[in-house]
C-alpha cells in the first residue's frame, strides 16, 4: 500500500507540478552533495570538487559508492544468477534490486535501486509517458486493466514496479525465440508497447494482430527508418525514452522533443565540438541514495537544441540522442589528425540512397569499414561514403563488403561502430 501512495505522489508532482527552477535545483544538489560527503567512504577522502567517474571507475570503488557497503561480487552474482534463471525477483537485503546493463559499451555495467528509488521510477515515467486516454483508461474502473507488454533482454523489479491492479504488466523474453513472442503478443494485445527501436521495427515487420494506443522506444538510439516504419504499420507516433544504468534520463514530450530529465538530475555537458552541439553528458543524480551517481560521465553523444520547447517544459531538450562514443567514426584530416564522423551523418549518407539497404552494420578497424548489408547497392555506398569523406574534407576510408549475418535479437543492436581509430 505504502508503495502505491509513493508511486502516486511521484506520478502528480510529475504530471502536473513544473520542474523546478534553476535556484531550486542548485539547492537540492548542495544538499544532496554535502550529505554524500558525510555518508560515502569515497567522498570523503576527497578535498574540492569530486571527480568526474568513468563506469570503470564506478565499478572499480562499488562498495564505497553505496550505502549498505555491498561489494561488487555479491551485486554481480545476484545479477548473473537472475540472468541464468530468468528469475529477476530476489533482491539483496533491505529490498535492494540489482540490475545488469548489457554490456555494450565494453563494461557491464551492476547497479542498485532501492524500494523507494524503485516508486519513484515508476512513478515518473508513469507521469512523463501516459497519453490522457491511457490514464483515463487506468482511473476508469470500469475499464480494463491498461496493459503493457515490455520487450527486453532481461527485466527487473524496476520494471514490474509499474504493474498493480490498473497496469498490467507483461514481459516478453528476448531470449526466447521471436515467433513465439509474437503468437504471445497477438493471445494478449497491448495498450501500450515498449520495445527497443529494432525490436519494434521487426514487431512492425511481423504485423502482429495489435493495435496500441501508444509506442515507446527504449534501449536503443530510434533510427529515423525504424520510426518511419513502425509508425506507418501500427499508424502510432513512437515516442523515446531515454534510460541507462544511470536511471530515467529523459523522454519525448507531446511537441515530440526529448527533454532531459533536469527534476532529479544535474546534467554537465562535455562538448565535443568546437561549436557546442555536440556533448558527453556528466550525470549527478540526487534523488538517489541507494547508490550514489556523482559526476558520472556518459559515452553517449547527444546533440543540444538551444531553442525554447512548444509545450512548456523548462528543462533542457536534445535535437536527437546519436549513440554511443564508440559509435562515432574517425578519418583523418589533411594535417593527418583524426576527426570525427557522426552517426547521424553516417546515417544520412546511408538513407539518401536511391536505393538504400533494408538493415546494415558498419564497423570501423582503423583505415578500413566494413558493412553489411541486406539489400541496397554496393557501389552506391561505396560511393557516398567516399563523396561524405570529401565534403567533410577527410581521407576516403577503405570500405569492404561483407556478408549479411543476422544478430540475436536479445543484443543491443549496434548498425555503427568503431573498433580501432586510424593511427
Amino acid at each position: 500500500m505504502l508503495d502505491r501512495l509513493l508511486i502516486l505522489w511521484h506520478f502528480a508532482a510529475t504530471r502536473w507540478f513544473p520542474a523546478p527552477g534553476l535556484r531550486t535545483r542548485a539547492r537540492r544538489l548542495h544538499r544532496f552533495l554535502a550529505r554524500v560527503r558525510r555518508e560515502s567512504p569515497f567522498y570523503q577522502r576527497i578535498d574540492g570538487e569530486p571527480p568526474i567517474l568513468t563506469k570503470c571507475e564506478f565499478l572499480e570503488h562499488f562498495t564505497e559508492l553505496n550505502r549498505h557497503g555491498f561489494t561488487l561480487a555479491e551485486a554481480t552474482e545476484v545479477a548473473l544468477r537472475a540472468e541464468r534463471e530468468r528469475d529477476f525477483r530476489p533482491e539483496l537485503p533491505g529490498g535492494v534490486t540489482v540490475g545488469l546493463s548489457s554490456g555494450t559499451s565494453g563494461t557491464r555495467h551492476v547497479f542498485l535501486v532501492g524500494r523507494s528509488e524503485r516508486c519513484r521510477w515508476a512513478g515518473q515515467m508513469l507521469g512523463h509517458t501516459l497519453a490522457p486516454a491511457s490514464l483515463r483508461q487506468i482511473l476508469n474502473p470500469f475499464a480494463p486493466p491498461l496493459r503493457l507488454a515490455f520487450f527486453l533482454r532481461a527485466s527487473s523489479n524496476l520494471y514490474t514496479t509499474l504493474a498493480s491492479r490498473r497496469v498490467a504488466f507483461d514481459y516478453y523474453d528476448l531470449t526466447r525465440p521471436f515467433g513465439d513472442l509474437m503468437r504471445a503478443l497477438a493471445a494478449a494485445p497491448p495498450d501500450v508497447l515498449i520495445a527497443p527501436a529494432t525490436v519494434l521495427a521487426e514487431i512492425a515487420r511481423a504485423r502482429p494482430a495489435i493495435s496500441p494506443r501508444q509506442i515507446l522506444s527504449v534501449a536503443e538510439v530510434l533510427d529515423s527508418r525504424d520510426r518511419a516504419l513502425v509508425e506507418n504499420v501500427f499508424n502510432v507516433p513512437v515516442a523515446e525514452v531515454y534510460q541507462a544504468t544511470e536511471g530515467f534520463l529523459g523522454c519525448t514530450c507531446p511537441a515530440g522533443r526529448m527533454h532531459l530529465n533536469e527534476e532529479t538530475l544535474h546534467i554537465e555537458p562535455l562538448w565535443i565540438d568546437d561549436e557546442h552541439e555536440r556533448f558527453h553528458p556528466v550525470i549527478t543524480d540526487f534523488s538517489r541514495s541507494t547508490q550514489w551517481f556523482v559526476r558520472h560521465r556518459l559515452n553517449d553523444v547527444l546533440r543540444y537544441d538551444p531553442t525554447p520547447c512548444p509545450c512548456g517544459r523548462r528543462t533542457k531538450t536534445l535535437l536527437a540522442i546519436e549513440g554511443r562514443a564508440e559509435e562515432v567514426l574517425w578519418l583523418p584530416d589533411d594535417r593527418g589528425e583524426p576527426a570525427a564522423v557522426f552517426p547521424d551523418t553516417v546515417r544520412q549518407a546511408i538513407y539518401s540512397l536511391a536505393s538504400p539497404p533494408d538493415r546494415y552494420r558498419v564497423e570501423q578497424h582503423a583505415m578500413r569499414w566494413e558493412v553489411r548489408m541486406s539489400g541496397g547497392d554496393e557501389g552506391e555506398v561505396r560511393k557516398s561514403f567516399a563523396g561524405l569523406a570529401d565534403r567533410l574534407g577527410l581521407v576516403r576510408p577503405e570500405v569492404v563488403f561483407l556478408p549479411w549475418t543476422e544478430q540475436p535479437a536479445s543484443e543491443k543492436q549496434k548498425r555503427i561502430r568503431c573498433l580501432a581509430k586510424p593511427e
